[in-house]
């Protein structure tokens, strides 16, 4: 210290230089946050890795929806929507515009709310994440309708929050300035004390801040929209707190001796409480960069600050004491001992006079604040910023009007290992996409096997038997048809063949006359050959009925023993190929009887005829009776032929059976999906396909909620969405597949699962650290675990209280990240506190018993706390103004647990147990200057 006394106008003139210089220099933190400040996961978060996939294969666009609220119909305006579309589809960076009157009705229904007067447009921005919100503002400018619009989208919310804490730091640095110079005016009286802590802290929080951003440019260092916020409102706390401390015992110092004397005491006693509390700090907060979670740890960024506030407190501080000596207090010019605390006096009394009554009530009072103690948090980032928000307004506006979970839907990506375009793999998916929309949880499912959130019916496998049943059904009465047919043909040569036996006694009269007509009747007759091909066809087709029918009955089997709807629909595709077959050759044979029977029409005149000349027919009776040989064949080739007949519609009575049997079959009732390869290879689906399949090898599943995407449920919801994929992969046999999950949902949990046990890890660590560091500096084990555990108690206790009293003013649970940031911010300012006390009782020690030496710490420090801790929560209440939730949540919590500890724990708690444990307070060591004293030291 003499010598940063001997060269402290070189040290301080380089310091505010360099101050200067580095502001002046150096990247500004708060376009650093816009620009790398976002919530990254690490690698390993499903969301993540679903984010990583995406930009691999150059697909992270960002799917924007533009919101339009007319005074009445949306059809009205149908001419001026489409013309704010067109005008939009040439912005630069926005993509695939979706005009909600060129498409399907079921699916316009999802987009246009017509009693409302809401229309969402959708788009996809390409551009930079970090221009989203220049690129909406654009698109709003351009409307040109009678709309009022706004637009949303997961980024636009979460940049829009981000903006709103950047605006918030602004009028954060105001009050904080505000706050610290009024609340030292009023504690020291003084005009000039005010300026100095102002100074002190405002030179290391220029160097600090500037320091961070250039570590965030060129080593990638941590940070985030806090973290600049973070670093003022600790600096100037903290920074002010040490000041006071300084300046007290300056104050103290100055009653006995010259100031440049008062100097030196000054830093060789309140200098070194003040550097342990300083480097305590900055290793708490350096303890975060070994935090997995990016977010958490941007605090990092505190401990930069911290040590350039050493530096300045032990270069710019002393320089202001001997240059200003007595006058730092102006006017109050008079120098007197340090006044001791009206209510810490006798407050410590009577913890000291009854200290285990004193640690049963305040321990049993914290501890039942503590019981009540709510892990519910709050991921829902909507919630934190005002509805005049365009992003928040149009999220506002479509929960309002469509269902809640359409906007943010839970995205589930598949990317088999087989080829995705084709029916077998649609199918599986389909089937996945269907089994998903059986959780309770989930309004529908959308992709592009059911673009509307719906199954489509001709891909269901009990739809596509029922077509089945109608064509066989079709393919019986064909069947029905050439037996009627049939039986027609052989009434008819019945009749001719009785006419030719009553013609035959008089056919040998005009035999000669007639040859030439009976050669021509005889090749009117159906000829053998043509007959055994009819034969010969209807066999073949009956054989394929009874293969038709055989294979469905194997179908039911295997469906029964296997489940496996997949082959089973494979399967009923190769039994319609028969079945058409089947159909075909029917239609055929139909056509053959028709024919037939315009020949009997012949036969029929013939006969008539062959009745008029009867009496002369007698010289060709044997040709006539050749002609009804060759009929009784035919007859009988008939009969047969009806008879094939009549077993081929018996079987396909056992068809229509057997398939009542598979519909009826519980694996495949409600679920079994097959879809036919005509239906993704058409074109008019070739937007639904840019929208869900990504470069032909995977497909997504937008998973539409019936809850509100940001809440708890939700996340419990994908849980069971999960589950269900993986146990329905394996049953369709392709759990060898990738699977991904985004989406706000997604995002939430992973949030939630990284920040529960980077809690946890970073806590312990934090503990461990602060115990090594409180143990090396007090030679104990007792004191710091009574220590740290009066600051864990606390803060609990305080979180209680502040989520009751926010509760009730309407701001529901804390945001996720308040009881990170809030223990470790308390933890790091409260410890503080503790060491001032304890440093001040161990100093003491040198001249009195551990009773007098706690007694004396607390009549002595009980000012400089308080003012400390005033002045500390004046600092956090200077966050309230910025109107971030995050931050009022987190400044509530640190204030509430400052003034318990200030008020409480302090002057009770910790007095009560260092005379507890008396001479056990050093264990396993000895008490400080214990040679020094008398052996009755520690008679009390």
């Amino acid at each position: 210290m003499k010598r940063i006394l001997q060269f402290r106008w070189l040290f301080s003139i380089i310091l505010i230089i360099g101050a200067g210089a580095a502001f002046y220099y150096s990247p500004d933190l708060t376009e650093l946050a816009a620009e790398k400040g976002d919530i990254q996961l690490p690698d390993g978060a499903p969301s993540e890795d679903a984010r990583q996939y995406l930009e691999s294969i150059g697909d992270d666009t960002e799917v924007m929806s533009l919101v339009l609220e007319f005074e009445d119909s949306v059809s009205d305006h149908q001419a001026s929507i489409e013309s704010y579309i067109d005008d939009i589809s040439a912005i630069e960076d926005i993509d695939n515009v979706t005009n909600p009157f060129d498409i399907d009705a079921d699916l316009r229904s999802n987009m246009v709310n017509e009693d409302a007067g809401v229309v969402i447009i959708p788009m996809e921005y390409t551009g930079n994440a970090v221009y989203i919100l220049d690129k909406a503002s654009e698109i709003e400018q351009l409307n040109s309708t009678d709309a009022e619009v706004s637009m949303t989208s997961a980024e636009l919310v979460q940049r829009t929050v981000e903006e709103d804490a950047m605006d918030g730091i602004r009028s954060t640095e105001m009050f904080t300035l505000i706050i610290v110079v009024a609340v030292l005016l009023i504690m020291f009286r003084s005009l000039v004390t005010p300026i100095v802590p102002v100074i002190v802290v405002g030179v290391a929080y220029l160097i600090g801040q500037s320091f961070v951003g250039w570590f965030v440019e060129w080593f990638g260092f941590p940070i985030s929209p806090q973290t600049q916020s973070f670093l003022i409102v600790i600096l100037f706390g903290i920074g002010t707190d040490y000041c006071i401390l300084l300046l007290n015992r300056f104050k103290e110092e100055l009653y006995s001796h010259d100031k440049k004397e008062a100097v030196l005491n000054t830093f060789k006693t309140g200098g070194k409480t003040v550097f342990i509390s300083g480097i305590s700090g900055a290793i708490v907060f350096g303890v975060l960069y070994f935090a997995n979670f990016e977010i958490y740890r941007s605090a990092v960024g505190v401990a930069v600050g911290i040590l350039f506030l050493l530096i300045a407190l032990y270069t710019i501080l002393p320089l202001l004491m001997t240059l200003f000596g007595k006058y730092i207090f102006w006017p109050n010019t008079k120098i007197t001992s340090v006044k001791e605390s009206k209510l810490w006096t006798p407050l410590g009394m009577f913890s000291i006079k009854h200290p285990t009554r004193v640690i049963f009530i305040v321990v049993a009072l914290l501890a039942v604040s503590s019981y009540f103690y709510n892990e519910d948090v709050n991921f829902n980032a909507i919630e934190e910023i005002s509805d005049t928000h365009s992003a928040v307004h149009a999220t506002h506006v479509i929960n309002e009007n469509f269902d809640q979970g359409q906007l943010f839907p839970v995205e589930v990506i598949v990317k088999p290992n087989d080829t995705l375009m084709t029916p077998s793999t649609l199918t599986q998916i389909e089937t996945l996409a269907e089994t998903i929309s059986q959780i309770e949880a989930v309004q529908e499912v959308q992709t592009f096997t059911r673009p509307a959130g719906e199954a489509i019916e001709e891909f269901g496998v009990l739809y596509q038997i029922d077509m089945m049943a109608d064509g066989i059904t079709e393919m019986d009465e064909g069947v029905a048809e050439i037996t009627d047919g049939l039986t027609e043909i052989n009434d008819g040569l019945g009749e001719i063949s009785t006419g030719l036996g009553e013609m035959e006694e008089g056919l040998s009269e005009i035999e000669t006359g007639l040859t030439d007509a009976v050669t021509s009747l005889n090749e009117g007759v159906p000829e053998g050959d043509t007959q055994d091909e009819s034969e010969e066809g209807l066999g073949t087709l009956q054989t394929s009925v009874e293969q038709i029918e055989q294979s469905l009955s194997e179908i039911n089997e295997y469906l029964t023993f296997s489940g496996d709807i997949y082959g089973v629909a494979e399967q009923l595709e190769q039994v319609q190929v028969g079945l058409l077959e089947v159909a075909e050759g029917i239609g055929a044979a139909n056509e053959e009887i028709t024919a037939a029977q315009e020949d009997m029409g012949g036969l029929d005149e013939l006969d008539t005829g062959l009745t008029e000349a009867a009496e002369g027919l007698e010289e060709i009776g044997a040709g006539l009776t050749e002609i009804e040989t060759n009929l009784e064949e035919v007859t009988t080739g008939i009969d047969e032929m009806i008879d094939g007949l009549d077993e081929m519609s018996q079987g396909f009575a056992d068809m229509t059976t057997a398939i009542d049997d598979i519909s009826e079959n519980d694996a495949i009732t409600g679920s079994g999906i097959n879809i036919p390869e005509d239906y993704y290879t058409d074109e008019a689906l070739q937007d639904a396909m840019d929208h869900y399949v990504y470069n032909d090898e995977a497909m997504r599943l937008d998973v539409v909620l019936a809850l509100d995407p940001y809440t708890r449920e939700a996340m419990e919801a994908l849980d069971e969405i999960e589950a269900t994929v993986e146990t329905e992969l394996v049953r369709l046999g392709i759990e060898d597949s990738d699977v991904y999950y985004t989406g706000v949902s997604s995002v939430n949990r992973d949030l939630d699962n990284v920040s529960s046990a980077d809690y946890t890890r970073v806590v312990t660590i934090f503990i461990i650290t602060l115990f090594v560091i409180l143990a090396v500096l007090f030679k104990s084990f007792i004191l710091p675990i009574y220590m740290i555990g009066s600051i864990f108690i606390t803060y609990f206790a305080s979180v209680t209280l502040s989520s009751w009293l926010l509760g009730f003013l309407g701001f529901g649970d804390f945001n996720w990240a308040v009881p990170f940031f809030s223990l470790i911010i308390f933890a790091a300012l409260g410890i503080d506190y503790s060491i001032f006390v304890i440093d001040r009782f161990t100093e003491e020690l040198k001249r009195h018993s551990v009773r007098e030496a706690i007694e004396i710490a607390v009549r002595k420090m009980g000012v400089i706390v308080i003012t400390a801790v005033i002045i500390l929560s004046g600092t956090f209440a200077a966050l309230f103004p910025s109107g971030i939730i995050i931050l009022i949540q987190v400044a509530s919590v640190i204030i509430f647990a400052l003034l318990f500890y200030a008020f409480i724990v302090l002057p009770l708690l910790i007095p009560a147990f260092v005379v507890t444990f008396n001479k056990g307070n050093w264990w396993p060591f000895k008490e400080p200057y214990a040679d020094e004293k008398k052996d009755d030291y520690y008679s009390w």
